[in-house]
């Protein structure tokens, strides 16, 4: 851009506003000005209105005494001149929050040739349009037609401009009146706010938005990654079609409310990663809105860029389809209330099944319903099954969410449990460092038996035995004591539940095993362990079984089975019990002494309800 596309212009706020009409292009942000940057404007204008005030009140008000004030800058803002139309490129925060200030002078001042003044500041007349408003009438002449007749918006604020042009008004008025000002202190005021309030215009004589837009940006504006997005697609159209795409963008991304860029991070990396890869992922985390404009083979697919050769077909095709489809899609994963949705999320951290939807939904899927609560439910099985084999890294498994991104894309629902088997079963021989041809069970019961207190982390342990519990309830007719969120995510000694040994470290506990290394190796086994709620019911180091029995008889049902109270008068369970006798060869029962045999059997019976509620195939 030439020197001679730059017009600068220091102006007086009357310049700067009376008369004149500016637009505000579809890249900037709402009026968004809270009330304390409000007060800081009014404060530093006021202390410099105020020092002159006192040497020159006593003067005639005359434009020779006005220039004997202090003049206050106001910083630069930015126009851009397109078919007539004035653009206001940077500077509309402050800009708008003068036209308020102009309104409260307004209603304050008595009739004259100033008041006429701060009316055209205000808004402007048109003979064949009538009043146009200062600002971005188009979008605010409702709100501001208010606040200049004074009367209440009987309407419900549109939008947050609308919102904050009321609210910050009414900040102002209260200011204003506050500074208890007579009507000579009043007129003077208004004389200075209109002439020696100092702003330099920086009128920029060229049609190229992307370019303009980059102009706000680099100034240091806080602009997020995806308002530079929208700058730099939406500026790349020509301009009568801005208008409508931004519009349409804006549709899309409200149904995101603080979830704009994780969208488009997790709408590219369900699209384009396929592996793990640092460096693409750290661009795209970082610097998204960048990068897809860069030179790669991202970039090159989508085709945004300005280079490509259907660049404008690129990013209308985007918009109208996959921007409108995929953040409804994204805003309704995120917020819904689907049980395994919100186990990935709320509990276990595995956000990626979010880039997995994605990819594994086309536009307008028929079948979208079905694909969401597949993916989600393989997800947590995929998840738990890993760690029950020893199988899991956090690592890897990242890797295997991305590839799922390719390997989920186009299939049909039905597909979803062999993808995932493979997945799971890949992981398996990585851990064992065995061929990959070599069959393996999802999970047999000697890689079961391996897992235990040591090797699982506390959390998992509290997510996976609140499903046990889960799943015993809802088959005989109960309520859980508390929900698998809570039991999974809540924490303190009084409020938390906490990891129990069935079996003690005593004498008598540890006689029953072949020796000391054989007790403290088994008494961690996932069959030997419990979920209590708070400290205090946690046993002390060397309790008697026989005396845990009445701390049991209180808790979970999967400890309270250990006990001969649980199955008096029990119809439901003893039901349930019946059918896992016949369909799955385990069954619940109580016992007076815990020993190894006993432990073996509550371990073959938490694996049956493993392969029941996480469907292991024999």
């Amino acid at each position: 851009m030439s020197a001679k596309e730059i017009s600068p212009d220091k102006q007086s706020v009357e310049d700067c506003l009376k008369q004149k009409t500016y637009y505000v292009d579809f890249y900037q942000r709402e009026y968004v000005w809270k009330k304390e940057t409000v007060e800081t404007l009014l404060k530093d204008i006021f202390y410099s209105f105020d020092q002159s005030y006192e040497l020159h009140k006593d003067e005639e008000r005359s434009q020779k005494t006005m220039e004997k004030y202090n003049w206050y800058y106001l910083n630069v803002f930015i126009t851009n001149n397109v078919d007539g139309k004035v653009y206001i490129v940077d500077g509309q925060q402050r800009l708008t929050t003068l036209t308020l200030i102009a309104t409260k002078l307004y209603h304050i001042l008595p009739d004259g040739s100033t008041k006429n003044t701060l009316k055209s500041c205000i808004y402007a007349e048109d003979k064949y349009k009538g009043k146009l408003f200062c600002i971005d009438n188009d979008k605010r002449k409702d709100v501001m037609q208010s606040l200049l007749e004074d009367i209440k918006y009987n309407s419900a604020p549109k939008n947050k401009t609308e919102e904050n042009l009321i609210a910050r008004y009414g900040d102002i008025s209260r200011y204003i009146d506050a500074k208890k000002m007579d009507k000579n202190k009043v007129s003077t005021f208004a004389d200075y706010f209109l002439d020696r309030l100092v702003l330099v215009e920086l009128a920029i004589n060229k049609d190229d938005t992307p370019m303009v837009f980059e102009v706000i940006n680099d100034r240091g504006e806080a602009l997020k990654p995806f308002e530079i997005l929208k700058g730099k697609m939406v500026g790349l159209l020509n301009k009568s079609d801005t208008e409508s795409f931004s519009n349409d963008w804006d549709k899309a991304l409200i149904r995101l409310l603080d979830m704009q860029d994780a969208f488009f991070r997790d709408y590219l990396k369900s699209k384009f990663i396929y592996a793990s890869n640092g460096a693409l992922e750290s661009a795209i985390n970082n610097s998204y809105h960048r990068y897809i404009f860069d030179n790669n083979d991202i970039a090159q697919k989508l085709g945004f860029r300005k280079s490509d050769k259907h660049h404008i077909a690129n990013i209308k095709a985007f918009i109208k389809n996959d921007l409108d489809y995929y953040s409804e899609l994204y805003a309704r994963i995120r917020t819904s209330k689907d049980v395994f949705l919100r186990y990935d999320s709320e509990i276990n951290s595995l956000s990626g099944q979010y880039q997995n939807i994605l990819s594994g939904c086309a536009l307008k899927d028929p079948k979208e319903s079905d694909k969401i609560t597949r993916i989600a439910k393989e997800t947590d099985r995929m998840w738990v099954l890993m760690n029950l084999n020893g199988s899991y890294d956090s690592n890897e498994y990242q890797n295997y969410t991305y590839s799922l991104n390719q390997l989920l894309c186009g299939k049909e629902p039905e597909e979803y449990r062999t993808i995932f088997n493979d997945l799971i079963k890949k992981s398996i021989r990585l851990q064992r460092n065995i061929d990959e041809n070599t069959q393996v069970s999802i999970l047999d019961y000697a890689a079961f038996q391996t897992r235990n207190y040591t090797n699982l982390n506390t959390r998992f342990l509290r997510y996976f035995f609140s499903r046990i519990e889960g799943y015993l309830c809802s088959q005989t007719s109960q309520a859980m004591q508390n929900d698998v969120f809570y039991v999974s995510t809540k924490t303190g000694n009084k409020v938390g539940y906490h990891i129990e040994h069935i079996l003690s470290n005593n004498k008598q506990n540890i006689g029953y095993f072949e020796s000391e290394d054989d007790f403290n190796q088994k008494r961690n086994l996932l069959g030997g362990l419990l979920l209590l709620k708070g400290l205090n019911n946690i046993s002390s180091g060397n309790e008697l079984y026989s005396d845990k029995l009445k701390t049991y008889s209180n808790g979970f049902v999967w400890g309270h089975s250990l006990c001969k109270d649980f199955y008096h008068s029990n119809k439901d369970f003893d039901a349930f019990n019946e059918k896992l006798k016949k369909e799955h060869n385990i069954e619940f029962k109580s016992y007076d002494v815990f020993n190894k045999d006993a432990l073996e059997e509550r371990c073959k019976l938490l694996y049956g309800l493993v392969k029941i509620i996480w469907e292991v195939e024999n």
